[in-house]
Formats: structure tokens, sequence, C-alpha cells
């Protein structure tokens, strides 16, 4: 086989591989590629898309949207936060109501100290008696 034959079916395996993994992980909502009004990642779940981010300082937050990106203010859902970090650390969060002057409505949970860097965080926010989890990969 030449060079060039390896390296075509190598991508293409490789791809494979992505498309599947990145399928597999997006079963919770649908992951969104634009812009994002605070620099987060956002998914779709239960009819509502979800921004989340940690800032700088540790902090996480999460920002709740309609369908058309409006600002959704549901002050009476309860939310909690895992995060597991690229060492294998793990760290849970109450995320609670907040109405921001600059932000607008937000969950807002401790600060997590010393986390560099995140690999994956599940959102879970109770609707009505249910539960819904929501999953982001930061990379």
């Amino acid at each position: 086989m030449s060079m060039y034959f390896k390296m075509v079916v190598f991508s293409f395996l490789s791809f494979l591989i992505v498309s599947s993994g990145a399928a597999h992980a997006d079963e919770t909502g649908k992951e969104h590629g634009h812009k994002t009004p605070h620099g987060g990642i956002v998914r779709e779940a239960e009819g509502m898309k979800f921004e989340f981010l940690i800032d700088k300082n540790g902090q996480p937050k999460l920002y709740l949207y309609d369908k058309a990106m409006k600002p959704l203010e549901r002050s009476n859902l309860d939310a909690k936060l895992t995060v597991k970090g690229h060492g294998g650390s793990q760290d849970t969060r109450v995320l609670k109501f907040a109405k921001d002057a600059k932000e607008g409505p937000l969950f807002t949970g401790e600060p997590i100290k010393g986390l560099k860097d995140w690999d994956t965080a599940v959102v879970s926010v109770k609707l009505k008696d249910n539960w819904t989890h929501v999953r982001f990969s930061h990379h």
C-alpha cells in the first residue's frame, strides 16, 4: 500500500471514531457552535438552551434561554453541578439563582479552587418532579 493510501484510510477511520464519540456524548442535548452570549458552551434539552462556563476565578455559571436565545428567569429551579477535571478530580456544587445587573438571570455556585482546566461537566436541573442532566464537554 502506498503511504498516501494509508494516510487517507487512517484519517477516515479517525474521523469515524471521533464522529461516533461525538454522537454518543450528545445524548442529552444538542451542542451549538455559534458564538454564545457569555462565551460558554451551549446545549439544548427540555425545550431550553443551557449555557455553561467556569470563569477565570473558578466560579461556575449557568444561563438559561428559550429556543430563540432570550434569557429565561427560572428562579424556581433547583440546579446542581458535577465537574471532572483533566487530572481525575471531581467537584460538586449547588447552583443558586441570581439576577446580576450586568449578566442578567443566571445560576452560580461557589468557586472551585485550584481548577485549572476541566474535561466534562454535568448540570442537573430539577424540572417539575424529574431531574434533567445536561452534559458539557470542554474540549
